[in-house]
Order: structure tokens, then C-alpha cells, then sequence
């Protein structure tokens, strides 16, 4: 019988060893690597095992895991094991954010999971002990337990047969994508450009970004959509603003021109790109190519690849586009009572995402209550809009309708207001022509690049965001980081009392209602770690909060344009519907997932698009569509995601949003909610929503994807994440430290430098 370690693989040919390997459900070599991705919304695994068992005694098995799936529910896990042929098992499985070292059924050990402490993963059998380690390296190695064997088992332990996966024991709403390297091979060095950038930002950020330079630089892979269609070039990526054939595609020399911008980095290419005379200018390619002097390096965060053209994931996702599309103008608070009619807008979204487009990423079991909303804790609790984006402050002191109460929705800057009410666009309702880009001819001039913006037709009545396109209308012209700024002034004021109107003799911003974070050395008050001498400003206090803001707005932003335009180049979603609309209509075929066509051709969607607009195309809530850059990931999702962190490590997540609020079918006023969850709210929940409406409102504009929201989500938390931790080693105040819930739902704790499970 051979030796465990004479079993090798690095997976780098992109073409799975049959001679070595068998697997089950969704898995493919690419990228020179190992991805796994098991389907959501049903309980199911996709694995790799040996074809031949092999002799663990005196030998080992080992294996790089870059990923884990989500840690965000316990029925997602990531294992690795061998199992004897009597069912006997040595097991290592992550999940719940937990690490497990298991034999047979006794679990050994579990230690919190640490993604780069516990990249790398051992079993190993010397002198009758079997040992479990791990490693971040694959050089240096610890142990997590070891375990003395009987002579029966040590027996056993000859003919083992080595297996791993990932998946789902019972269904779970989108849990990632597992990826594995390396089998039995050791560490290989980073590809020569990576490793350049790497020493680059070292010399860069010199002595004080040690721990940043110290961080390895992932590789970057993209879905191969550039490659995987050779008769069709480049119709799976991103185009706009390029050159283009007659019914839209791609010009191959256009686009390359770009492509060859992006790989020489030479910023004289960039002006060479070939656009269309009169074009609308490229935004912002070489952003990912700036170094950062703090936080994570823009090259050092990566996202999985996106889902590719011809996936039934894409198809999935653009079905949820096209009914966010229809249901625009719905109030959300009329959802639940439009649920029940038969045929409606909603009702028919709800059946079409649960049958037809079960993969679209959100939750698989659609309601009222989940219907377009995301997937983090907190997003599926109350009423769909978070609390930041509708309450104000309440102040005893201000006139009535002026900012006393809460639900007037004035939100307190110093001695100025901010008024949550928004300009927005007419709908439908007001007999507005608020859908774009809905007839080919306007399409095909806007993927030209021709210049459509300014052309949105405003309603004069200020209005709570009430329904889908209210929202849209907020991120078409925010900055993005406006509504976290919104949101830092309304927890900083809030004077003590019920958070709707100002109670007894509280000061507004000086009696709090909402605690600071747990490790504030300041704050909350009459706590043990509380100065007795000081209160924060510059550091631990609102200066320091709304600097970072801003800050990591920009390092995000930089994070997310290299994965754009440096790696991904996914399509937009009016460009899929393009694509969409000339296959159904003859012009041109594509690889086009069937469930899709079939929706649009006689499914639930079938009523709607030839029928109301004479195509097929994805109606934009922009006159403009979507803006000149690519897709995946997200601005506003990422730099959503990155300041939602900040103010998680800032405030006390756990307080209770009290005094719920909901807006009118009209917009024109804030009601009392009384509804699902109105008791279970919470700042850090109202935070995540807060992120996810900011990122989701744009898939309600037909501009962004749902994957753009939850990778780019996390994406940002990454970043938000090595900022802070780098921050951690510059203060001066003892034992102060950041901890809160990430996305996931794991909560971290960042100290002196490092991030600990907390």
C-alpha cells in the first residue's frame, strides 16, 4: 500500500486527474485550483475523494484551503478527512466559524476558525500518534491535538482513503464557494507580478506598514468569460463606452485596446483606448493601480469569480432584476397585502424566484418579508428600509415638525439639519416615462457612450424613501458614504429616552442613548474600562469616527476598482439584457441559460416586456443606464460594507433600535411599526440593512448584479478590517480595542495589531 504523502496534486493544469481523483456535485479545476460550490437553498455537497486508498502510518495527508464556505449558519461545512473501510475517520471540518479535529465521533478538539492561521491543514501518523495541524504557511506547522492510537486502529490507519468537501446538511441561502490547493505539494512562491506589487507597497509604506507588507497578496481569478467564447468575443464582459457591432456586441479591437491598457499599466495606454467619437468617458481604470499608505494594499483583498454569462446563476440573478424592474413603483409597506393577489406584481415575483430563478442568491423560500432583501443578520428583520435611513434625532428643545421628534426625520448636524425626506423621480403613478433604455435604438447609442445623464424627471414633493425606485433615486446621486455619515450624526445625538421624542431633562449629544463599542476606553460611561479623567475627540471620539468614514470610503474604492477593471470586467446587467433581447428577437444566439428565455418567452415574466415596452430589455431607472465601469464588484456595496464595519467597531451593535418607524404608500410621513421584528432590532442589525439597501438599491436601478452585493459587501469588510488593525497599533490608550459581528456572523476582536475570534 503507498504512502499517504506519495499521494501529489497542485491542481494547476486546470484539467482534474481522473487517475486520482473522483468527484461529486459542483466542482471544477480552474484557476489552477480547486472550486467548490455547492447549490443554495437545498442541503447538498460537492467533493473530491481518492480513487485509491492509501497507508497513513509513518506519512501524512495535507491540504491548502484558501476558503472556506460562509461561516454564517452551522449547516455549512468545509471538511477534510480519511475514512478506513470500516467507516473509521480523521477528520478536520470547519463550520459555525468553528475549527473541529475529529476520530470517529469524538470531536478532539475545536478552536475558533482563523482563515490565515489555519490555511493549511495535516493530518499525520508517527510512532502510533496520529497528530492534527495546521499552518499558514505550509512550512511551519502547530498542533491542535494529537491522539495515542490502540494497535487495532493504528492497523486501520494502512488503508485509508482521503477525501474533502464542502456543502450544506440542511438548505442554506447562499454559502460561498470553497477552494482548495495544494494536496501533498508545498507552498509555492507568488506568481512574479503579484509578488513585485507586494515588495512594491512594502517600499512604499516602509517601516510603518510593516503589518500590512507582511500580509500575502492573493492571486486574482475571473470567471474566464474573456476565453469561453471564442465565437462570440468578449459578450460576457463589461463594454460600455466601447466600440460596438450593430446589435451591440463588442468590437474586438476596442476592447482590446483596453485589455491592453490594463495589462501594460502604462498610464499613456489608457489614452490610447478606442471609444466611439463623443463617448462619455471610462470611469476611473487605473484607480486599483494606486498604492495605499494605510489598510490593506488595493491588490491584497480579492473576490471569488463571478458567476459566468451562460450560468444558470446569471440567468437567476437578471430574473430578480427584471421583477425588481416591475415592481418599482410598490410601496414596500403594501408587500404583504399585495403578496395575496393572485397576479400581482409581487405575488408573481414571490412564485417566479422561488420555482423559476431558485438560485438567484437571496433567500430560496421567498415572502413579503425576504423579497429583494439580502442575506446578512439583521437585513430580513422589520420593515425593509433600515431606521438610518428614515429617523431623525428627536431634541426637546426644536419646534414641533422641526426635528422634536424622531419621526419628523430630521437628523441633527450641529445646529444644522439633515432632512431624511429626498427629491425624488416620478413613477409611474405620476404618469412619469420613468423607465430607460427599454427600446434598442437608445440602447445601442447608450453602449456607444452616448451621454444621457440629466434627464430624470424629478417629482417636486420631498418624500421618504417608500418603494424600489425612491431608493434608486438615493444612490443615483449619493456619494455613497452620505447615508453612514447620516447615521454616525444620528447615533452621536440621540439624547436618552425612547427614540422617538426627546424624554425628562436628557441633553441631546451629551446624555447618549447609544453606547459606544464595548472597547472604548472613553465610553459608554461608568463602565470599568471608562476614564475617569478624559473623554475621546481625535481618537475613540467623533472626530475619529467620521475620519475613518471617509477614509476607508476611499481604500475601498480603490479595493473594488482593481477587481473591476484589473480583474473581473463583468458585464452589466443592461448589457445581459441586451444579449437577452437579440436572441429572443433573432438578431443574434447566445449561451444563454434556458430559464431565463423561458420566463420571458412564456413563464411568469412572459405578460410584461414585448407586451409593455415592445422588448426584452432590463428597463433602467436611469436615463443614463448604468455607469462606465464594470460590474463586479460594487462601489456602493463595497465601500457600504467597509463603513457599516467602522460603525459596527464604533457603537454597541447589541442596543435596541426602540421606536420603530415605517413610511406611508405616499412617502409624505413616518407611521409607527408595529409589524414582524419590531422588538428585534438592533444598531448592528439596522447597520447591515443599511448596507445591504445601499447596495440592493442599485439592482433595483438595473445597474448592479446580486452577487455585486454580498461579494462586495464583504470585499469592504475586509478592507474596513486591515485598516483597523493597523490602527490598533498607533494608540496610546491601554487596552482599547474594536469588536463586533461581522457579515458572517462571526464576531472578531482587533488588539495591538491582531484579529482574534472574540
Amino acid at each position: 500500500m503507498a504512502k499517504a504523502h506519495t499521494l501529489t496534486d497542485n491542481f494547476n493544469d486546470n484539467s482534474l486527474n481522473s487517475s486520482k481523483w473522483a468527484v461529486y456535485g459542483p466542482v471544477q479545476e480552474v484557476n489552477r485550483r480547486l472550486e467548490f460550490r455547492p447549490d443554495g437553498g437545498i442541503a447538498n455537497y460537492a467533493g473530491c475523494r481518492a480513487t485509491a486508498a492509501y497507508d497513513l502510518t509513518d506519512s501524512f495527508f495535507q491540504l491548502e484551503v484558501s476558503q472556506a464556505l460562509l461561516q454564517s449558519t452551522p449547516s455549512s461545512e468545509t471538511t477534510f478527512f480519511a475514512r478506513g473501510t470500516g467507516g473509521e475517520r480523521v477528520l478536520f471540518v470547519v463550520g459555525g466559524g468553528e475549527l473541529a479535529c475529529v476520530l470517529n465521533t469524538a470531536t478532539l478538539a475545536r478552536v475558533p476558525y482563523d482563515p490565515e492561521r489555519h490555511r493549511w491543514w495535516r493530518m499525520r501518523e508517527s510512532a502510533s500518534v496520529i497528530h492534527w495541524e495546521v499552518s499558514a504557511d505550509g512550512r511551519e506547522w502547530t498542533a491542535l491535538v494529537s491522539k495515542q492510537l490502540d494497535a487495532a486502529l493504528r492497523t486501520v490507519f494502512t488503508t485509508l482513503t482521503v477525501e474533502f468537501q464542502a456543502g450544506c446538511f440542511q438548505p442554506t441561502t447562499s454559502p460561498g464557494v470553497a477552494i482548495f490547493d495544494s494536496f501533498n505539494t508545498p507552498p509555492e512562491s507568488l506568481p512574479r507580478r503579484t509578488e513585485e506589487r507586494r515588495l512594491s507597497a512594502l517600499a512604499t509604506r516602509e517601516k510603518a506598514a510593516r503589518l500590512a507588507a507582511e500580509r500575502p497578496h492573493p492571486e486574482h481569478f475571473n470567471n474566464n468569460d474573456e476565453v469561453n467564447y471564442p465565437d462570440r468575443p468578449f459578450i460576457g464582459n463589461f463594454s460600455k463606452g466601447l466600440k460596438h457591432d450593430t446589435v451591440g456586441d463588442p468590437d474586438p479591437i476596442s476592447y482590446g485596446s483596453l485589455l491592453r491598457a490594463l495589462e501594460s499599466r502604462d498610464p499613456g495606454d489608457f489614452e490610447e483606448i478606442l471609444q466611439p467619437a463623443g463617448a462619455v468617458k471610462l470611469v476611473n481604470p487605473q484607480a486599483g493601480l494606486a498604492f495605499e499608505l494605510s489598510g490593506p494594499d488595493a491588490q491584497a483583498v480579492t473576490q471569488p469569480p463571478a458567476p459566468r454569462f451562460d450560468s444558470k446563476r446569471a440567468a437567476a440573478e437578471m430574473g430578480e432584476l427584471y421583477w425588481m424592474a416591475l415592481a418599482r413603483d410598490v410601496p414596500f409597506v403594501n408587500y404583504a397585502a399585495e403578496a395575496g393577489v393572485a397576479n400581482s406584481i409581487i405575488e408573481r415575483a414571490i412564485r417566479s424566484l422561488t420555482t423559476e430563478f431558485p438560485l438567484f442568491g437571496g433567500t430560496p423560500t421567498v415572502t413579503a418579508q425576504n423579497l429583494f432583501r439580502g442575506i446578512f443578520p439583521g437585513e430580513q428583520v422589520g420593515p425593509y428600509v433600515s431606521q438610518f435611513l428614515w429617523k431623525g434625532n428627536s431634541d426637546p428643545r426644536k419646534p414641533d415638525g422641526k426635528g422634536r421628534d424622531a419621526d419628523e426625520g430630521y437628523i441633527t448636524y450641529g445646529s444644522q439639519v439633515i432632512d431624511q425626506r429626498q427629491l425624488t423621480v416620478k413613477g409611474a403613478e405620476l404618469g412619469a416615462a420613468a423607465d430607460y433604455l427599454t427600446q434598442f435604438a437608445t440602447w445601442l447609442a447608450v453602449q456607444n457612450g452616448r451621454d444621457d445623464r440629466g434627464k430624470d424627471q424629478f417629482d417636486p414633493m420631498p418624500r421618504f424613501i417608500r418603494n424600489l425606485r425612491d431608493g434608486a433615486n438615493f444612490v443615483h446621486f449619493d456619494q455613497v458614504v452620505n447615508a453612514y455619515l447620516n447615521a454616525a450624526f444620528l447615533l452621536l445625538s440621540e439624547p436618552l429616552g425612547n427614540q422617538l421624542s426627546g424624554m425628562g431633562a436628557s441633553r441631546p449629544q451629551v446624555d447618549k442613548e447609544f453606547p459606544c463599542n464595548p472597547g472604548n476606553p472613553y465610553d459608554p460611561p461608568g463602565t470599568a474600562g471608562d476614564s475617569r479623567t478624559q473623554v475621546g475627540f481625535t481618537t475613540f471620539g467623533p472626530i475619529h469616527l467620521l475620519q475613518l468614514l471617509i477614509e476607508v470610503s476611499g481604500r475601498a474604492g480603490r479595493a473594488v476598482w482593481w477587481q473591476k477593471w484589473g480583474v473581473h470586467r463583468r458585464l452589466r446587467p443592461e448589457e445581459y439584457g441586451g444579449r437577452i433581447d437579440n436572441h429572443l428577437s433573432g438578431r443574434r444566439t447566445y449561451p444563454l441559460d434556458t430559464s431565463i428565455l423561458n420566463s420571458l418567452s412564456t413563464g411568469l415574466l412572459s405578460p410584461y416586456f414585448s407586451e409593455r415596452w415592445g422588448s426584452f430589455l432590463l428597463p433602467q431607472a436611469y436615463p443614463e443606464g448604468a455607469p462606465l465601469h464594470p460590474a463586479y464588484g460594487a462601489g456602493h456595496a463595497t465601500i457600504s460594507g467597509a463603513c457599516a464595519t467602522l460603525l459596527k467597531a464604533y457603537f454597541d451593535e447589541s442596543a435596541p433600535i426602540e421606536s420603530p418607524v415605517i413610511a406611508r404608500a405616499d412617502g409624505l410621513a413616518l407611521d409607527p411599526y408595529t409589524g414582524a421584528g419590531a422588538t428585534q432590532m438592533t444598531v448592528g442589525g439596522e447597520l447591515n440593512k443599511l448596507a445591504g439597501n445601499i447596495a440592493l438599491f442599485r439592482s433595483a436601478a438595473g445597474v448592479h448584479w446580486r452577487t455585486d452585493y454580498c461579494e462586495s459587501l464583504l470585499l469592504g469588510e475586509r478592507v474596513a478590517l486591515g485598516l483597523l488593525q493597523e490602527m490598533s497599533l498607533t494608540f496610546n490608550e491601554d487596552d482599547a480595542f474594536f469588536q463586533f459581528t461581522r457579515f458572517d456572523g462571526t464576531r472578531v476582536r482587533i488588539f495591538d495589531g491582531r484579529v482574534e475570534p472574540a
